[in-house]
């Protein structure tokens, strides 16, 4: 899906899209914005969105500012982004920053039909190739770290049946909290076992009634204060009710389906983010469009072959965690 955020002098420039037999389906915002709020704030609304297209007399954030959001939006987030600069120069300084924060689709031209020809060059599997962004590496392989305003944030994690990853993402998503510079506690709130298993695989210490790994603890207890976060992992039981964060690992084949509406049902009005591991690209927009509410956010999880390496899902994480975020 593309997500076109639109001042009304363009709001009907990607109309021609629909013409297409090919074209993705588009989810229009009109209106005024500031890009770094959106991003924080409601862009996790469309995170299954693959295309981003901006129309940047839409936004009054400086240049500056509207290209420095831009690079945190892709730290968050997979999706590919076109910028609309109606008669932008080569040589003026926003096209340099666009480019320095990864962008390449940008679209100058003035008139409409040559603009539109520019938004197709864009969006299509190769993206325009008359500008050269710069690449972007990962913030895990820049040993990028956080300054977080948490103090225990509870993050409980419940699954719609077992066997389906939740251990394995709340394990992950620990490991990722604590590469990146918080302290984090691994709750075992289910009866699964796995914490003297984790201790004699990594060689942990003993510490406080559990085991602790650098910045990450495990134990079935919640520790006392000095923990960032609190990651209880529930399996197939139910939270406690005043969790901060509250995360539905739900399967989306057709034999688990059954189970996952039955979560869903018990947590419709319980604002939470659902997790779904193992499902295929083509049909994530779909899935996407039928779960997501105004109380439940959907995102996907890759393939995480290691419980203690977090990186596959890192800009998962880092959106469910975004608002405790205060800097790097």
């Amino acid at each position: 899906m593309i997500l076109y955020l639109s001042s009304q002098q363009h709001t009907n420039l990607l109309d021609f899209l629909a013409e297409q037999e090919d074209a993705l389906p588009v989810k229009k915002m009109t209106g005024n914005f500031m890009l770094k709020q959106f991003v924080v704030y409601d862009m996790r609304n469309f995170s299954h969105c693959t295309e981003l297209v901006l129309d940047r007399i839409a936004f009054g954030d400086e240049d500056g500012d509207f290209a420095h959001a831009i690079e945190e939006f892709l730290t968050m987030y997979n999706a590919r982004i076109t910028v609309i600069c109606e008669g932008l120069r080569e040589n003026d300084p926003l096209c340099r920053a666009l480019l320095d924060a990864g962008v390449g689709n940008i679209v100058t031209s003035t008139e409409i039909w040559e603009m539109q020809e520019e938004i197709r060059q864009s969006l299509s599997s190769r993206g325009m190739t008359r500008f050269c962004p710069r690449e972007r590496e990962s913030s895990e392989k820049q040993g990028e770290h956080y300054h977080f305003h948490a103090d225990r944030v509870r993050i409980a994690m419940v699954s719609s049946q077992s066997r389906i990853g939740t251990t394995t993402t709340a394990l992950g998503f620990a490991a990722w909290l604590g590469s990146v510079g918080a302290s984090v506690a691994y709750v075992e709130k289910n009866s699964s076992g796995i914490i003297p298993f984790l201790r004699d695989a990594y060689e942990m210490e003993e510490e406080a009634g559990g085991c602790r790994l650098e910045k990450m603890w495990y134990g079935t207890q919640a520790p006392g204060a000095g923990f960032h976060f609190l990651i209880e992992d529930y399996g197939t039981g139910r939270p406690e009710p005043d969790a901060d964060i509250l995360l539905l690992v739900c399967g989306m084949k057709p034999y688990e389906m059954e189970h996952t509406m039955r979560l869903l049902e018990q947590y419709e009005t319980r604002t939470a983010f659902i997790l779904c591991p193992f499902v295929e690209k083509s049909l994530r927009d779909t899935y996407a469009e039928a779960f997501q509410t105004d109380y439940h956010k959907v995102f996907f999880l890759e393939y995480q072959p290691d419980c203690m390496d977090g990186g596959p899902n890192a800009k998962v994480f880092k959106n469910v965690i975004g608002r405790y975020i205060v800097g790097n």
